[in-house]
């Protein structure tokens, strides 16, 4: 799996400009990841899938370094695909109560390649996490009314994985749903017009009066506070995908960087023959090579603390606390990467057809999905007091 990344990754490179360029989704950057075959690690193996097992963490390390891969060649390509991968592991995990027949379609759609999923959860309100998306029980069916915001991946996506708040559920509590996209009262407003991860699609879908099958309702077992509680590690998991993707971001600059340096940036002093050989690129780019290497060892070691948890069990506060650490170590080390790009590799690197100036677009775009001054003052609570991180999507 890693080495058919590694061969994307330099295969998506060749177009990741015109992909930047247009905006539209990346549909043959997609379709060749599934004849890859690397859709097999979103399903586990009692469908036919390479997952060790059902759990959402599952070989997260393997996962991780596949995105990263990708990233490093097309970084929308790597979001949209690591938002699939991680629906359809929360789909098979035995987190929700899904419909085994309904599992059992879905894995092998996925593995066919007939299917790929998205998720619209995300909320314009004016606190992170609140939703006003309502799902009312009408006979066999649910009525979900609500409008939902960066719902990425939706373009050209067979379905998106939904929470709302539902009469389903005791207390009227949220619950997740899996909806078509092309169901009636389902409306993509292909409005994302952001300055980075172009085509992501992650644009406003709103939901009118749609109707979606009972079996559909994936309720939560042991309710919300399971799936965001101190035993899962649904959300360490979600930062997870995000980070490697960021991280790829900052290795593919690198790589374009020393391209320039050795094509054709000129040396900084003329007593200098060439750009390769000038001690100042040289040094700068020794510096981003650390700086990157250390961010992905932290990645690394992460990935395997989170597996052990779910896995094991265990206490959650330090599991959390070093995902935070990888995070902010990598979106220190991509955005100085990115944003040191042009000064390395010259004049020339700022021509418009080569839109170089993507990979600190991509990157300062994905990097304040959350905040990273929340990580840091909750990674100061722990260190300071043993305060563990509240459990959520972002923690």
């Amino acid at each position: 799996m890693l080495g058919r990344a590694k061969e994307l990754r330099q295969e998506f490179a060749a177009t990741a400009a015109q992909v930047d360029q247009s905006g539209a989704a990346p549909f043959d950057n997609l379709k060749r990841l599934q004849e890859s075959g690397i859709a097999r690690l979103s399903v586990p193996p009692k469908w036919g899938g390479h997952a060790s097992d059902d759990s959402t963490s599952s070989d997260l390390d393997i996962l991780s370094e596949v995105l990263v891969e990708l990233s490093a060649g097309e970084s929308s390509t790597a979001q949209i695909w690591s938002i699939h991968t991680i629906v359809a592991r929360l789909v098979f995990s035995s987190q929700l109560e899904v419909d085994a027949d309904l599992q059992e379609q879905l894995a092998a759609d996925v593995l066919a390649g007939r299917v790929r999923l998205s998720n619209a959860s995300a909320e314009g309100g004016a606190k992170r996490g609140g939703f006003a998306t309502t799902a009312t029980r009408k006979g066999d069916h649910f009525i979900i009314d609500g409008t939902k915001i960066f719902a990425t991946g939706s373009e050209g996506s067979d379905y998106a994985i939904v929470p709302a708040i539902s009469d389903g559920v005791p207390g009227g509590g949220m619950a997740y749903f899996l909806i078509p996209l092309d169901t009636e009262g389902v409306r993509q407003h292909h409005d994302w017009d952001n300055m980075g991860q172009r085509a992501t699609g992650s644009g406003t879908i709103t939901f009118e009066q749609v109707a979606v099958p009972a079996r559909n309702h994936l309720a939560i077992k042991g309710g919300v506070e399971s799936m965001f509680g101190p035993t899962s590690a649904f959300g360490l998991v979600f930062q997870t995908g995000i980070n490697s993707v960021i991280l790829g971001m900052g290795l593919g600059a690198l790589d374009v960087t020393c391209e320039f340096v050795r094509e054709f940036a000129r040396p900084n002093l003329p007593t200098i023959d060439s750009a390769a050989e000038d001690p100042i690129n040289q040094w700068h780019a020794g510096r981003l090579s650390a700086q990157l290497a250390a961010a992905r060892a932290l990645l690394r070691e992460s990935t395997q603390a989170i597996w052990a948890f779910e896995r094991d069990g265990g206490e959650r506060g330090p599991v959390s606390v070093h995902m935070m650490r990888s995070k902010y170590a990598i979106n220190e080390a991509v955005l100085e990467s990115t944003g040191q790009l042009h000064r390395l590799a010259g004049g020339r690197a700022t021509g418009n057809k080569y839109r170089l100036d993507r990979f600190w677009r991509n990157a300062r775009t994905l990097t304040v999905h959350d905040s990273i001054d929340a990580k840091l003052q909750q990674i100061g609570a722990f260190e300071i007091s043993g305060t563990a991180p509240p459990p959520t999507i972002i923690s």
